[in-house]
């Protein structure tokens, strides 16, 4: 790829890797640069953001699942020049749409000491069973998935999730995506487990039928095709008539 291709970013989710991605890239990277970031798990969206931005040499179609969709949007908030769309997959809009943060496990998470404790004696079965609601129901858990909550460790993940609230306390995605000059496409899964679908009222946005929290691994094609017609689009702008 030549520096005039298309630049598509593609950010993971909480506890994630670039690894979710492993589906979609294969069927992206004939017509575009793709990039597939891993980053580490911290209190900030923000400076996550900054990190992301840092990649970038020219504006970027920002592809984010999940919290992923926040850090694209905080780029395109603190950077505007590196953003030129954004696509958020799942993303949660404020803290009262994500099922998860609130569960029993995530709560004993995150006691200090016992926190620890059960998370040294979560085994791999364990782990699988807390990654289930990031799928549709019967969708098998990939051990990439899994490699990747071990490698973010209890303390990552708990972290990663505290900077969703902070960062959707201050604004909720809506009043981040009125601010913004470029254009967002929300999309969500019917079967998702962890975020809870806005109204179309509420929230403009497309829907998947049959997906859960995670398009990306479960439903690639759907969205490479939401890439490609973005990139098309800006490659081919809709002219005024006269």
């Amino acid at each position: 790829m030549t520096d005039e291709a298309p630049l598509v970013v593609l950010i993971h989710g909480l506890a994630g890797s670039r690894h979710t991605w492993d589906r979609v890239v294969p069927l992206v990277d004939d017509h575009a640069e793709v990039v597939a970031v891993d980053l580490p798990s911290t209190r900030s969206i923000e400076h996550e953001a900054d990190a992301v931005a840092a990649l970038i040499d020219r504006p970027a179609v920002l592809v984010g699942h999940s919290r992923g969709g926040l850090i694209a949007t905080a780029v395109a908030e603190r950077h505007p020049a590196h953003a030129a769309s954004i696509i958020a997959l799942c993303t949660p809009y404020s803290i009262e749409s994500r099922l998860g943060s609130n569960r029993l496990t995530e709560r004993v998470l995150r006691i200090p000491v016992l926190g620890d404790v059960a998370w040294a004696l979560a085994g791999d079965g364990r782990r699988r069973a807390g990654l289930a609601s990031a799928f549709a129901p019967g969708v098998p858990i990939n051990h990439r998935f899994v490699t990747a909550l071990e490698r973010a460790g209890r303390r990552g993940l708990i972290d990663a999730s505290a900077a969703i609230d902070l960062y959707l306390a201050k604004a909720t995605l809506a009043q981040r995506i009125q601010a913004l000059s470029v254009e967002v496409q929300l999309v969500f899964g019917d079967r998702d487990g962890r975020v809870v679908s806005p109204s179309s009222e509420a929230l403009p946005h497309h829907l998947l039928t049959s997906v859960g929290h995670t398009p990306p691994w479960e439903s690639p094609e759907d969205v490479a095709q939401l890439i490609l017609a973005t990139i098309s689009a800006a490659a081919h702008p809709a002219t005024e008539s006269c």
